[in-house]
């Protein structure tokens, strides 16, 4: 079961993971010499050094994810929070805070989320700050730093030899490798998960009634509910459940549904 939330931050952080490991397949497989551009391209690429180039279009790439699993990961937490059924409210994503530091609140909120997990998710959002605005000095603070490095070795055996303090070297001299930035997307895609549960626990603590009146307000469906009763406005409120929450399950659906049609 997951949230229609988490069903497309998953596919777009997928789609991401996807495309850069084409590319470092692609690059891997391309020869130092003797490279030239097809026609169809209709592009001008002249390297003096094709490893040179090779290397820093990997960088590129990697940096790419940081990027876009960071504002996918943020979308998520906004979105979530905002939800109707979202039963947390003071779980949120709102506030004046930077970005990071509201990731970081939000995660260790969540009570199965482990605190040195959301320092390195944090981490990732930092690095996306950092990537983004050449001047930034967004950063984790020093106990966080000395967090991680107490349990590195838990986390190396957890996460396929993950080294945390290579990672956070590599973070302090600008240096991105796949190893780090695939790991972090990972903890992201782990915490999400981790957030959609705690969402669903919420929603099982709701009876169809007090699901019926926190949707209700949807403008679209209160023009639905509205109409006059006929077995095609039936049809439609079901059908409007089913495309807006479906992962309330059939039962709850034809429940709330004969509720929206009395």
């Amino acid at each position: 079961m997951e949230s229609l939330e988490l069903k497309n931050t998953l596919s777009e952080i997928g789609a991401i993971v996807h495309s850069i490991n084409t590319i470092a397949v692609s690059l891997s497989l391309m020869p130092n010499e003797g490279v030239s551009v097809p026609e169809s391209l209709n592009i001008s690429w002249k390297p003096s050094n094709i490893e040179l180039s090779k290397k820093r279009a990997r960088t590129l790439a990697y940096k790419s994810i940081y990027v876009y699993v960071a504002e996918s990961l943020f979308e998520y937490l906004n979105s979530i929070s905002k939800n109707p059924l979202w039963r947390h409210k003071n779980i949120n994503f709102q506030g004046q805070e930077k970005k990071a530091d509201r990731v970081y609140s939000f995660l260790t909120s969540i009570p199965d989320i482990d605190v040195n997990i959301a320092i390195l998710v944090e981490l990732l959002c930092h690095w996306r700050n950092r990537i983004i605005h050449n001047s930034s000095s967004a950063d984790l603070s020093h106990q966080k730093k000395s967090n991680l490095l107490m349990v590195k070795n838990d986390i190396y055996a957890l996460y396929h030899h993950f080294d945390t303090e290579c990672a956070l070297n590599n973070f302090k001299n600008n240096i991105v490798t796949l190893k780090d930035v695939s790991t972090l997307s990972t903890m992201v895609i782990k915490c999400c998960r981790i957030v959609d549960e705690y969402f669903f626990l919420g929603i099982a603590k709701l009876s169809n009634t007090e699901i019926f009146d926190l949707i209700k307000g949807y403008p679209e469906f209160t023009k639905i509910i509205k109409c006059q009763k006929t077995l095609k406005r039936e049809r439609q409120v079901r059908r409007w459940l089913e495309i807006h929450f479906p992962y309330l399950g059939p039962d709850r659906i034809d429940n709330i549904a004969t509720l929206a049609n009395h």
